[in-house]
């Protein structure tokens, strides 16, 4: 039976560039897998403790909770670069320290190795009065190459990443490029200072960047190069899963209560607009593992004594997850494609040179809540529509009939200019009625960020670190375990909470100068950027944790 193609990707495509606004632990031993499959295996390279290597790639798997991982990772083939980094390299499990779990949060946070509070980037999305909701990477400013009404840089980032230390540290020699589907996700991790941030755009139909970058408008020759070669046309393909039987044996039906458009196939042709739909396809991650490649040596990374730096988000993961939830059919077949094309990238690149490889998650993700619920757990979806006609509601009964509400842009609340001059009345007023609705925890005052972070209560202190001293919102929101802001009232599932699966993330290392470590702790975050500065042979950003994670040797001075 067909599935409702057209619905499925208009809607998950719109994952990746927008969000939506409403106005006014360490992981199991994998098991055997169940069925063998020939994938190119990377070389095993020799020990390299007195080895730098001349090209570290950080490589995130956008919204792969360590939750995720642990169901995934044995249905992944053994020979697989994720499989080999788990079971050969550093597999450790991480947690970010702060409640705002969004991909554009996760990304400044995993190379600044500081929270949002110091970083500035609070959530996909912000609303601001003279602009309305504005995406964190829309400057107005720099322009997008193909597409005049996009804007792209990243110039709200207030701390530094580690790419900016390389760019600082090497004189500017170093090759630092940051590559996604998402604009964000590319742009954050490699901070001010990188030679290139590029993504994808479904006007341009193809892999872009902006006047940040290029301020003459050219876009660089292995772009273009990649371009020409590499039409995204061919790869409007439909979706169908490479091996159904193996899927329902270990996985159960394809249709599951909860996902959006539960049965295969899914043809992004049939979308209303197909560029639009084709981030959220396999192909889209292939496409985007040519690319890596493609820069990698149109940049002659790894090639000298200068280390370089790439950052390579995954954005199919995230889009995937959010419509069928992250123990599907479409999820487990989508991850090993991007298992498949990564374990090919791997091997390239060790071909070439002494590489270390860093793998991670941005977020992780709920389950669906029709699934939680069948298993006796809580979950449910909040609509942004329903939470600010709540908030008035309880704003008009408390104060008298206004308009109080300007925005509800996950996670926060904006007031009105009447609300904002009433700000300490409503937000109290907000703070007891709002919890009363199935689903919401609790809410805080967002104005208040240094009080929260000094608290006593830790969901507080993870608001806290999730604000700077100047927060872009009023009223901060926080749901109950297994409950969500709403991407779609047909379902699916989304992530952005305190909770333990959204906040904690797998970090894998291997390739030169990581050795073997496997650990039950649960490790900050924050110390992938030093992690990353220890094997650029760079000091680490400023505030960010000390030690790097365990695993990473000592380097030759």
């Amino acid at each position: 039976m067909k599935s409702k193609g057209p619905g499925w990707f208009a809607l998950a495509a719109s994952i990746v560039v927008a969000t939506l606004i409403v106005p006014g632990c360490a992981a199991p031993k994998p098991q055997a897998e169940p069925k063998a499959e020939k994938t190119p295996q990377p070389p095993k390279p020799p020990s390299q403790a007195k080895v730098a290597p001349k090209l570290v790639v950080l490589i995130v798997l956008d919204q792969l909770g360590s939750w995720v991982l642990d169901q995934q990772l044995p249905l992944l083939p053994s020979g697989s670069a994720i499989r080999r980094a788990y079971e050969d390299g550093a597999a450790l499990t991480a947690e970010f320290p702060y409640a705002a779990t969004q991909t554009a949060p996760g990304h400044a946070s995993l190379t600044t190795g500081v929270t949002p509070a110091v970083h500035g980037i609070v959530a996909n999305a912000v609303y601001l009065p003279e602009r309305g909701a504005r995406k964190t990477v829309d400057d107005g400013k720099h322009v997008v190459l193909g597409n005049p009404d996009r804007y792209v840089s990243p110039s709200q980032l207030r701390a530094e990443t580690v790419a900016d230390v390389l760019h600082r540290e090497s004189n500017a020699e170093a090759r630092i490029v940051g590559l996604s589907m998402k604009a964000r996700s590319a742009v954050l991790p490699v901070g001010q200072k990188a030679n290139v941030a590029v993504f994808y755009d479904s006007v341009t139909r193809a892999m872009t960047t902006s006047t940040y970058y290029s301020p003459n408008r050219r876009l660089p020759d292995w772009l273009r190069s990649f371009r020409k070669a590499n039409p995204v046309e061919p790869l409007l393909q439909t979706w169908e899963p490479a091996e159904p039987e193996w899927l329902q044996k270990h996985l159960g039906p394809d249709a599951s209560p909860g996902e959006m458009y539960p049965t295969f196939p899914h043809d992004p042709r049939e979308a209303p607009d197909p560029w639009y739909a084709f981030s959220g396809t396999p192909e889209s991650s292939e496409y985007l593992m040519a690319a890596a490649y493609a820069v990698v040596k149109g940049e002659r990374m790894g090639t000298d004594d200068v280390p370089d730096f790439l950052a390579l988000s995954v954005s199919g993961t995230d889009i995937v997850g959010h419509v069928w939830g992250a123990r599907s059919w479409e999820y487990a077949d989508n991850l090993r494609r991007i298992d498949r094309a990564l374990t090919h990238f791997v091997k390239l690149l060790q071909a070439r040179g002494p590489v270390t490889f860093v793998l991670t998650a941005d977020h992780g993700v709920a389950e669906l809540p029709e699934r939680a619920r069948a298993e006796s757990r809580t979950g449910g979806r909040l609509p942004g529509e329903f939470l600010t006609a709540s908030a008035e509601r309880a704003a008009d009964e408390a104060l008298g009939e206004g308009d109080w509400i300007a925005a509800y842009v996950p996670p926060l609340f904006t007031y009105t200019a009447t609300g904002k001059a009433r700000h300490e009345e409503l937000t109290k007023v907000l703070r007891k009625a709002l919890p009363s609705v199935n689903g919401v925890k609790a809410v805080y005052d967002a104005r208040v960020p240094r009080k929260l972070r000094e608290s006593h209560d830790d969901i507080a202190r993870l608001v806290g670190a999730s604000l700077p001293n100047d927060p872009p919102g009023d009223l901060y929101l926080v749901t109950e375990p297994g409950w969500f802001d709403a991407l779609s009232e047909q379902g699916g599932t989304n992530h952005g909470t305190p909770w333990d699966y959204d906040r904690r993330v797998p970090v894998l290392m291997w390739g030169t100068a990581i050795e073997r470590r496997t650990s039950q702790d649960v490790h900050d975050v924050l110390r992938v950027a030093t992690t990353l500065a220890a094997l650029l042979n760079v000091p680490a950003p400023a505030g960010a944790p000390r030690d790097p994670l365990p695993g990473v040797m000592r380097l030759p001075e």
